[in-house]
């Protein structure tokens, strides 16, 4: 632990990084936001690169770049956000949003996980998110990546991309292949407690391929 803090605190430009992809997700405290297994995590844990959106901070900025986007309570949206929506499939973006009538389980103040009753519900709309995103990449692709958990973060001037993987699993994970859309020069990849070392980059049909020999915990591959 304190070398993985040590990690953090030697590379604090990190923190200055924006979630990224081609993914929102439209979402707050009020709409399931906190739940340990809700929409957010289903998402991720398919290695699908997702910008959360609070229904307050929903502006055409916002959503700049994305190119699917999830409403999962359309019903706490003003006119004036629901018009940003608007503008943004009028500019051919794809959107989902929930069932007329559906919305999200209430969460207890106690409760930090989906009861299964809620699970049951959620998968109603899972169905669609799946559906819709199916093998697209919409930032990053992971191959070989089943025990881990990835981030997509890019730069404030838009020229670095960031990609996060942590490993879960009690054994080191080999052979990993990631999918980046956009075309990348240099590519380096840090570990804790390991000299960071240049990567080698390809072309891919949609961006650039990078292949990793092995991550142990964690690991931060930065594109630019």
């Amino acid at each position: 632990m304190a070398a993985h803090a040590v990690y953090f605190e030697e590379h604090r430009e990190w923190m200055s990084f924006l979630p990224y992809g081609n993914l929102a997700l439209v979402q707050d405290v009020s709409s399931g936001a906190l739940f340990s297994g809700g929409v957010l995590d289903m998402i991720g844990v398919k290695h699908t690169p997702v910008r959360p959106v609070r229904p307050g901070d929903l502006s055409d900025q916002a959503m700049k770049d994305a190119r699917m986007a999830v409403d999962v309570d359309p019903q706490q949206l003003s006119e004036k956000q629901k018009e940003v929506l608007r503008r943004f499939t009028r500019g051919g973006g794809t959107l989902l949003t929930a069932p007329p009538g559906w919305r999200f389980p209430q969460q207890r103040s106690d409760q930090i996980t989906l009861d299964k009753e809620d699970v049951e519900k959620i998968d109603q709309i899972w169905k669609d998110i799946n559906s819709m995103t199916g093998r697209r990449n919409l930032g990053a692709r992971l191959f070989n990546a089943s025990s881990m958990l990835s981030d997509l973060r890019v730069s404030p001037s838009g020229r670095q991309l960031l990609l996060h993987l942590l490993n879960y699993s009690d054994y080191p994970v080999e052979a990993i292949t990631v999918h980046l859309l956009g075309k990348f020069r240099k590519a380096r990849l840090y570990q804790p407690e390991e000299s960071s070392r240049e990567m080698t980059v390809y072309e891919i049909e949609d961006g650039t391929g990078v292949e990793i020999d092995k991550v142990g915990v964690f690991a931060t591959l930065v594109l630019e």
